[in-house]
């Protein structure tokens, strides 16, 4: 037995010694400079992983309010987000929802023709196909009479958008921007996984969309398969545009250098003779130590007195909105949530949602799966009175990393338009129960454990 230990000792001793041979023979070809570099290279690289992953610097959950939130919709409710989170209260007239790309595109091709001095075209998504050489006909058709026209691309959401058609573009007088690169540099990787996902398209400074529509072929169509996605945008005018050129403005000037200022871009307002309704604008950016989108969700729901509808493709609630849907239920309120089925551009995003569906459904909230195909909308309605409607999701990255706009609207009329889309979507969707969410299996909640684990990037 001690003849078998010392043979044993004398192999490790071999590879080891073999080990620190080859490991001496590497260092020796480097300079001591080379390798002293070659080790903050790795120290720096391994620092900004772990900071992209784990929830470092992500501040306390924000449930712990000083007193009772006022109620949704109200005066007080209105001017507390207001002072909250410096945004002003605005009015503005009446919004239009177009459900899918079909109803969407038509409206928004006749505004860009009509277009007069200025067309600000800001999109996450943007790919190759039909959808985007129609968009681009008609732009460039706007160049060749002097319009003035903008794209602002983001580069991971636009990374398969046609450089040759953009290139034809820009030689008739285009300009086109990128948001951040995707080059991994250690110098960069901090900021660069932090992606505009701002939709604010803007004609004239008058007349604006947003919504959650990309330029990419699936959302052509009308949602009447797993082809074509189902998703809204939304038609605004008065000062509503005049916060999407803002938005748009914002990221151009640090993109480019360009400030966009002048009648152009912000036309002297016209009286509004229309009936006008209440809301608040915000434009985020990512911040270590403000997240603005995060408190404006939380706050607006928080004002829910009988009922919150949230309706997003990637549902990654904080444990700050977690608790507080599942307080909210256990007080009564109808907490419902629909959102995609395995019709899912992002199943590990999917899995990491189903990570908290469990203490959300013991709790009494309700949540629906939208079938057949992919559900990108975003959709926050509260006791039929305040609703959020724009670019942001329900995920982390909207929250505290991307680029986002929205607006909440004190408005019952728009909150009842939206409360009919919301239950028309509900007539294709189905309900998990928690009696058969329970009997899921361990690979199924294996799943979903280790894509909670990489929450913070999605």
């Amino acid at each position: 037995m001690a003849r078998k230990k010392s043979t044993y000792r004398s192999a490790i001793y071999k590879k080891s010694s073999a080990a620190w041979h080859v490991t001496r023979d590497f260092v020796a070809q480097y300079a001591w400079w080379e390798i002293y570099l070659l080790f903050i290279g790795f120290i720096s690289f391994t620092a900004v992983a772990v900071i992209l992953i784990l929830p470092l610097g992500s501040g306390p959950a924000l449930t712990r309010e000083s007193g009772p939130m006022p109620a949704a919709g109200s005066p007080q409710f209105i001017s507390t987000l207001s002072d909250t989170l410096g945004i002003p209260v605005e009015k503005a007239p009446a919004i239009e929802l177009f459900n899918n790309g079909d109803a969407f595109l038509k409206p928004v091709l006749a505004d860009i023709d009509a277009a007069q001095r200025s067309i600000n075209f800001m999109d996450y998504v943007w790919t190759d196909g039909t959808f985007s050489d129609v968009i681009l006909a008609h732009l460039e058709q706007k160049l060749r009479v002097g319009v003035q026209v903008r794209v602002m691309l983001d580069a991971y959401g636009g990374i398969s958008a046609p450089s040759e058609k953009f290139a034809r573009f820009k030689a008739l007088g285009g300009k086109v921007s990128v948001f951040h690169s995707l080059a991994p540099l250690p110098w960069t990787m901090a900021r660069d996984h932090k992606r505009n996902h701002r939709r604010a398209i803007v004609i004239d400074g008058t007349t604006g969309y947003t919504g959650g529509v990309g330029i990419d072929d699936n959302w052509l169509g009308n949602a009447r398969n797993d082809r074509e996605f189902r998703d809204v945008m939304f038609r605004v005018k008065g000062s509503m545009a005049g916060y999407l050129q803002g938005a748009f403005a914002e990221l151009w000037a640090s993109t480019t250098g360009e400030l966009l200022v002048g009648d152009r871009f912000y036309p002297t307002p016209v009286p509004n003779t229309e009936p006008s309704l209440t809301y608040l604008p915000l434009a985020s950016a990512p911040s270590p130590d403000l997240f603005k989108m995060e408190t404006f969700m939380l706050l607006s729901m928080l004002g829910a007195q009988h009922e919150i509808d949230i309706v997003t493709p990637y549902f990654l609630p904080d444990d700050s909105i977690r608790r507080m849907l599942i307080n909210k239920a256990k007080a009564g309120v109808i907490v419902r949530l629909l959102v995609p089925d395995e019709h899912n551009d992002e199943a590990s995003v999917r899995y990491a949602s189903h990570y908290s569906y469990e203490d959300l459904l013991r709790s009494g909230v309700r949540i629906y799966e939208f079938q057949r195909t992919f559900n990108h909308s975003k959709l926050l309605i509260v006791d039929g009175v305040w609703s959020v409607i724009g670019s942001a999701n329900m995920d982390n990255r909207s929250r505290k990393l991307n680029d986002e706009i929205v607006f909440g609207i004190a408005d019952a009329n728009f909150a009842h338009t939206l409360e009919a889309t919301f239950a028309s979507d509900l007539g294709r969707a189905q309900e998990i129960k928690l009696g058969s969410w329970e009997k899921r299996g361990i690979w199924q909640r294996l799943r979903e454990v280790v894509a909670q684990a990489l929450v913070q990037q999605y």
